[in-house]
């Protein structure tokens, strides 16, 4: 589910689309996230599975989820299925775009296990001002061409992060 960076290149325009500002809180953004993730994974989300994915109970989920209906991001009735709005898709990608490029940072170049950087991610993804993630990717994508013409210096880096 993960894009590699370096496989795609984007101008700063599509950029500050892929990380825009969602207007949602935190925890908002981490449902759409959820509702999301768990669409590709099950097909169809019912009030559970986010309950399950979140550690949270589902009057909570139920109540978070009439507000994400009242602002037409997804649609869902009482004991039915959820599914996101066109507009649901749209933000919920751009919560997953910063997860994605924080998490790979922290793997990429910060060298964290796999699970601690997806963790590290959800910790710091809202915190993030949109320009900061821009920044970020690009970033990556300077580090994924020097990494393939093997530079040195990321050798040199990398020495840095190792731990034994």
């Amino acid at each position: 589910m993960q894009q590699g960076y370096g496989m795609k290149t984007y101008n700063h325009n599509e950029l500050e689309q892929r990380y825009q500002e969602t207007g949602l809180t935190s925890h908002m953004e981490d449902y759409m996230e959820a509702i999301a993730m768990l669409m590709v994974d099950n097909k169809v989300v019912r009030v559970k599975d986010i309950a399950k994915k979140l550690d949270i109970k589902m009057p909570s989920v139920t109540a978070a989820l009439n507000k994400l209906k009242e602002m037409a991001l997804i649609e869902y009735e009482k004991y039915g299925f959820i599914e996101l709005t066109e507009k649901g898709q749209e933000v919920a990608g751009n919560v997953y775009n910063k997860h994605t490029c924080i998490s790979e940072f922290f793997e990429r170049v910060l060298l964290m296990n796999p699970e601690s950087a997806d963790s590290e991610a959800c910790k710091v993804e809202h915190a993030l001002d949109p320009d900061t993630c821009i920044r970020i990717h690009q970033f990556l994508d300077f580090f994924s061409s020097e990494e393939a013409e093997k530079s040195e210096w990321i050798n040199r880096m990398k020495k840095i992060f190792i731990t034994e």
